[in-house]
């Protein structure tokens, strides 16, 4: 069965697509306390638990990649070329059910807070916010940076994506046209941006807006099912991770549809990341696992993460891969 990506205090939306097991109180967003039929993996119900373990601060020179943990609302901070490392800090301030998240060349790091419609930002190497976005949020679920240092995020409650220019905490663009219930949203080095719909029906996409454009230039439906998570590789790859489908297709720069698609290592895939040289990162959800992917391969390579992952969904890999101005 189809289990939704439930969004919190909004139990109408759950009537978009048709999407099941919507009934009942409102729950924290994310397939919370549900078990995956095939593997037996179950989700975290506690979203509530606060861990103080790590660094308060870390090194920002080096590569690493930020996994947001919904079950224990923290973001920890990974060296992601060490096979399945424990977190070299942990940040917990300003943090509540995090779900996505990103950088900008600056490596200022941005947290989506779905519950609580707020967006922390933290400076390099810094552990406590230095400012927070509250304004124009409704259900925020993923977020990405532009050519320009323009931070977008998409919201579920209202069906759009907006954009704060940089270091604004107020929104100067709001786009409607396409969207349905968005969640991923990436930018290609181009500029176009990437907006996953996971409505049901027809309203399951991924469109794709050209560079200041408010109407979607390109549909791309093949092989879309249920998608959650996208992310853009340097040479314009496209990854769409299909949550409940458990699958990621991939699609070469301008394609509609996939050209191979990821099955094995995935388990309720949510967020995805990529770094420089082509590599993916699969945050699965129930699997409590970052999986990677060498360049071209269907075959999680031997690096992993699972140390103090709590059904991860977002991830974001410093130095990112952003749009060229």
């Amino acid at each position: 069965m189809d289990t939704p990506y439930r969004p919190p205090r909004l139990a109408t939306l759950c009537l978009i697509g048709g999407l099941a097991a919507c009934s009942g109180a409102p729950s924290p967003v994310g397939p919370s306390g549900v078990t995956n039929a095939s593997t037996g993996n179950t989700a975290h119900s506690n979203p509530f638990v606060r861990r103080a373990h790590g660094s308060m601060h870390y090194d920002a020179k080096k590569a690493l990649i930020f996994v947001t943990n919904f079950a224990s609302n923290a973001v920890e901070v990974y060296n992601p070329k060490i096979n399945d490392p424990s977190p070299s800090a942990t940040i917990t301030d300003g943090i509540e059910s995090p779900t996505g998240d990103c950088l900008d060349k600056k490596k200022t790091l941005y947290v989506v807070n779905e519950n609580v419609n707020s967006i922390p930002e933290y400076k390099a190497g810094e552990t406590t916010p230095f400012q927070t976005i509250t304004t124009g949020l409704d259900t925020p679920a993923f977020c990405a940076i532009d050519g320009e240092g323009n931070l977008w995020v998409t919201n579920i409650g209202s069906a759009n994506v907006t954009e704060y220019p940089k270091g604004s905490t107020s929104p100067s663009t709001i786009i409607t046209d396409g969207i349905t219930f968005p969640l991923g949203i990436a930018f290609d080095r181009q500029g176009d941006m990437y907006v996953s719909n996971r409505s049901g029906g027809s309203g399951t996409n991924v469109q794709v807006y050209p560079p200041g454009g408010t109407s979607p230039e390109l549909t791309i439906t093949d092989g879309i099912t249920d998608p959650c998570g996208i992310a853009v590789d340097a040479k314009g790859t496209l990854y769409v991770t299909n949550l409940g489908d458990e699958t990621v297709p991939e699609y070469e720069s301008g394609q509609t549809s996939p050209y191979q698609t990821i099955t094995e290592g995935l388990d309720y895939p949510a967020g995805a990341s990529v770094d420089k040289k082509g590599n993916l990162f699969v945050s699965n959800y129930l699997g409590n696992t970052i999986s990677e992917y060498a360049p071209g391969s269907i075959t999680p390579s031997g690096n992993s993460i699972s140390q103090d992952l709590s059904n991860p969904e977002g991830s974001a890999y410093s130095p990112p891969v952003l749009p060229k101005k």
